[in-house]
């Protein structure tokens, strides 16, 4: 048996989803047990929940888990489960003080924020400031002008966030959703706004304004999860390859994982570039693993 295994492929490291939503018992969302059972098979080892944004002092997303049920979760399955809070900016003293209070709970970060606000209102503005202030970093959902979508809102070509960078060097940003990674490359200027929302096929021709931020900011990181995330390195494997290979130190892989239904084979196609050589065993470490680690302070990196 032995010799056999040693012809076969093994992981070099167990994953780490960034990007996990739970749910309350008989709804549509994973429970934290039935997401564990999965997650043995897909290889993951840990997960950090995400629950619902917030609006108008609601969950946005009602089956999903408010950030008590999460924090309650996290503490029940420490050795799985990781979690972040979620709050709806409003200026006051009172967000300070919850996310004071979250951090020294063990949140790991803010998130997935998708109150419909714009990145330069100052209640963001406001926000985005604690988290600098407390390390806590801000994985985000955007929103294009045109929709009625749970996000930030931002125009084609992410002025908004753009801004937000530039005013909040200390904030770490994590890009996800449809609109962050459609501007992976350049498309038709025509392009109404709520098209962002969907998947954009072909070759990458022109780098876009995500790519530039990437670049020009170092505290913007990005997302890999969902389909958004998956599509941006698949439309184009080539240029996939060396995206991954320039922000290999910023990328996270995460699954968005909502039930069975929402199996995406991120996590089977880095195993496979991988093992045909297209990306090394470094990229593939940090990216499914390490990088989390480092930046929430988990497993070897633990305080």
């Amino acid at each position: 048996m032995e010799e056999k295994r040693k012809y076969g492929f093994k992981r070099p490291v167990e994953r780490l989803d960034i990007h996990c939503h739970l749910g309350r018992p008989g709804g549509s969302l994973f429970t934290a047990e039935e997401r564990m059972a999965v997650d043995r098979v897909l290889g993951i080892s840990h997960a950090v929940i995400l629950p619902s944004p917030v609006q108008d002092g609601t969950n946005m997303l009602p089956d999903c888990m408010d950030s008590e049920e999460a924090r309650k979760t996290a503490e029940r399955y420490p050795e799985h489960f990781s979690w972040f809070v979620n709050v709806e900016p409003d200026g006051s003293d009172e967000v300070v003080r919850k996310l004071k209070e979250a951090k020294a709970e063990g949140a790991k970060g803010v998130g997935e924020f998708g109150t419909k606000l714009s990145f330069d209102d100052p209640w963001v503005d406001h926000l985005l400031d604690i988290c600098g202030a407390l390390g806590l970093p801000f994985l985000f959902h955007i929103s294009p002008y045109g929709t009625n979508l749970y996000g930030v809102i931002d125009e084609k070509g992410l002025p908004g966030l753009e801004g937000a960078l530039e005013r909040h060097p200390e904030t770490i940003f994590i890009g996800h959703s449809q609109p962050f990674w459609y501007e992976l490359g350049t498309y038709d200027p025509n392009l109404p706004g709520p098209a962002l929302n969907g998947f954009p096929f072909g070759k990458v021709e022109e780098e876009g304004r995500a790519v530039e931020l990437l670049r020009k900011y170092p505290n913007l990181h990005a997302d890999l999860s969902a389909i958004s995330g998956l599509n941006a390195i698949l439309r184009d494997t080539d240029y996939g390859f060396r995206f991954l290979t320039e922000f290999q130190d910023r990328l996270y892989y995460g699954t968005d994982l909502l039930n069975t239904e929402f199996v995406f084979p991120l996590g089977q196609m880095l195993d496979f570039w991988l093992l045909s050589g297209k990306i090394s065993e470094a990229i593939y470490r940090k990216i499914c693993r390490e990088n989390a680690e480092r930046l929430f302070r988990l497993g070897r990196f633990a305080i």
